[in-house]
């Protein structure tokens, strides 16, 4: 039997990949700071409003924009998701259904698509010298799944379930993953090409375990300095306490000479600061910038700002156990009472765009047709209200954080204009962590965020806001239409191509009956919230939103 279309898409043979196109070059050191001279330079300083507080992935998901490039810099994986262009960007973005190899020099997909088979590089290094083999791979993946606070089994459920059954080292340099259904092999790839699917030292890192901390786990948290435990492109330097991090390239990286060899990491709390100093040229790069910033900045040809398309989402989510939103009439009407298009233009400046359902559009086989379409309607949303003989205004508490500026603003614009669709929304503004908490517990009412499912996987990205007891389904969306939504995702899922003609319209019809409950009620997309030095070259949009440090090159000629 023949490997299904969709893997044999994906399987590659042994590929050479140089580093995204990069040739090693020899740069001028100019120091800590930005350089407008035009002379290439090995040294950036990137300013971020927050810091990394420990680097170990398996300990727990660390929020923050710091913690996660910091983390990922000093990681690799077996595979990854080449860059490509897309029309209408400025940058280039990931090819999210196709995969390149990584840390493994090629890999192979069995007849009947269950077993994948990685082929380790030889000869390649960690950040402490220590050679990459299959039982670093398998290590990795006991340690991942021992930790109840990494979530992974939630991640890589149902592709993984049992370790060390399904993960095994054929010999020093090869190892396999088998999965029970071939419609699990694609979300499969898509997690090991991202974070989650991090390969570590086991060589270091056995060193440090102990009887009461076998996988070190509780070791690297204890000192970011202990994190240098990865394959990645970076390795950390220096951590200096809310202010600076500098990393410096790993010698032992998998492509080579890096044209960067030190990242200076600055804290920056104030935003304006941030986008302020870019323009002086005291950074190269600035982390989580406003919209306005951004707009103001785009008259200034010295700063460089990405347009391109994104996974991330703007929404609301309904609690669907809590009144009044346990009636989907009520929460179709709020969906009509939302003003997409003023809050991408008034507080995104067009750093968003109007974008009402969750799969990407340029899935294979997808198809929007059937998508209720919902748009700024306060006639028809007091309709809805009355059909359901609900009196207005109806009165809720919509939960947002305090560290999240533009979602706080969209919130603001929310509620006026619902106050003509028979809405009166309160705000609450509360620190993230109690959000989540308070979300998960099911105490609010309603709340308006920004997420995104790094996998672009449709059975992944449908399932982290529906799964029950998922960490990120805050909706509690349940009954019968929940029901008839969970048979389609199992059709789907018992297809033998994730991404082929026969699953594409199962994902299509789920996602138009999620849309459809409005339990969660998607706005808009954002773009990137950063900005560059001009003379800053490589970024490229990621589905994870960090930065691919080791694609950068600052000064001199752009790379071709």
């Amino acid at each position: 039997m023949p490997a299904p279309p969709g893997l044999r898409r994906l399987a590659r043979a042994t590929v050479a990949v140089l580093a995204l196109g990069l040739v090693a070059t020899a740069c001028a050191d100019t120091g800590d700071s930005a350089s407008g001279s035009g002379a290439a330079r090995d040294t950036i300083v990137v300013v971020t409003g927050d810091q990394a507080s420990n680097v170990v992935r398996d300990y727990g998901f660390t929020n923050g924009t710091d913690n996660q490039e910091v983390t990922n810099s000093i990681h690799a994986q077996l595979i990854r998701k080449p860059y490509i262009a897309e029309e209408g960007a400025n940058v280039q973005v990931q090819d999210l259904y196709h995969f390149e190899p990584f840390l493994a020099q090629s890999y192979d997909v069995s007849p009947d698509g269950k077993v994948f088979t990685f082929h380790l590089r030889q000869g390649l290094k960690s950040q402490q010298g220590n050679e990459l083999t299959s039982d670093d791979v398998v290590w990795s993946f006991k340690r991942k799944f021992s930790s109840k606070g990494g979530g992974m089994p939630g991640y890589y459920a149902p592709m993984l379930t049992d370790i060390d059954k399904q993960v095994v080292a054929v010999d020093k340099y090869t190892v396999t993953f088998t999965i029970d259904q071939p419609g699990y092999g694609f979300t499969l790839l898509g997690n090991l090409a991202e974070n989650i699917g991090s390969i570590y030292d086991s060589t270091y890192l056995r060193q440090h375990a102990t009887a009461d901390d076998p996988y070190a786990i509780q070791w690297g948290v204890s000192s970011m300095m202990n994190g240098n435990s990865g394959f990645g492109p970076y390795m950390l330097q220096s951590v200096t306490p809310n202010q600076e991090i500098v990393m410096t390239a790993n010698p032992n990286y998998v492509f080579g000479p890096l044209p960067i060899t030190t990242m200076i990491r600055r804290v920056v709390p104030d935003a304006a600061t941030r986008a302020n100093m870019l323009v002086r040229g005291d950074a190269d790069v600035a982390l989580d910038l406003r919209p306005s910033d951004q707009a103001d900045l785009a008259s200034n040809e010295d700063v460089f700002t990405p347009t391109a398309s994104s996974n991330l989402y703007h929404s609301i989510t309904l609690n669907t156990k809590q009144a009044p939103f346990d009636n989907r009439t009520v929460r179709q009407a709020l969906a009509y009472a939302v003003p997409y298009d003023q809050i991408v233009k008034d507080v995104y400046h067009g750093r968003a765009y109007a974008y009402q359902h969750l799969l990407d559009d340029k899935q294979p086989y997808y198809d929007e047709s059937s998508l209720p379409k919902y748009t700024y309607d306060p006639a028809k949303a007091k309709a809805l209200l009355a059909q359901a003989g609900i009196t207005t205004p109806v009165s809720f508490t919509l939960t947002v954080s305090n560290a999240s500026p533009s979602v706080q603003d969209s919130a603001v614009v929310l509620a006026s204009a619902a106050k003509d669709a028979g809405f009166d929304v309160k705000i609450n503004q509360v620190p993230a962590a109690q959000l989540f908490s308070d979300g998960l517990a099911g105490r609010l009412q309603a709340n308006m965020g920004t997420g995104s499912a790094v996998t672009m996987s449709p059975p992944y990205e449908l399932q982290l806001v529906t799964q029950p007891g998922g960490g990120s389904n805050l909706s509690f969306w349940s009954g019968p239409d929940y029901d008839a939504f969970a048979q389609v995702m199992k059709q789907g899922l018992a297809s033998t191509d994730a991404i082929g003609p026969e699953a594409g319209p199962l994902w299509s019809k789920a996602e138009g009956m999620l849309v459809d409950s409005a339990a969660n009620i998607f706005v808009a997309r954002v773009m990137s919230p950063y900005s560059m030095r001009a003379d800053v070259h490589g970024y490229a949009q990621r589905t994870d939103r960090r930065i691919d440090y080791a694609a950068i090159t600052a000064g001199g000629e752009q790379s071709s």
